[in-house]
């Protein structure tokens, strides 16, 4: 889901890229670091970006539980909440 994309610069080397920001990495390592602090590890304190947050959690879990299909992006909020701890109000 949140592979990076792969790509040779012009030098023949092998480049990162992020897929939900697009910065560019040499190397593996970096990127992994980059997509833990960046993207996973940090949850807003932002009280309208929490609510908001929240309520997309609470989709996906409906949707988990009547075995509909998530998207990438449902299937990031879901590892983005685990990862931090969050549990919704069903679960």
């Amino acid at each position: 889901m949140l592979h990076a994309i792969r790509e040779i610069d012009r030098n023949g080397r092998e480049i990162f890229k992020c897929p939900l920001c697009g910065h560019v990495f040499v190397n593996s390592k970096k990127y992994s670091r980059h997509l833990m602090k960046s993207h996973l590890r940090n949850v807003t304190m932002n009280k309208r970006k929490w609510k908001k947050f929240m309520k997309q959690l609470l989709l996906v879990n409906i949707k988990e539980k009547s075995n509909i299909e998530l998207t990438n992006y449902e299937k990031y909020l879901k590892i983005k909440s685990k990862l931090n701890n969050i549990k919704s109000d069903s679960e």
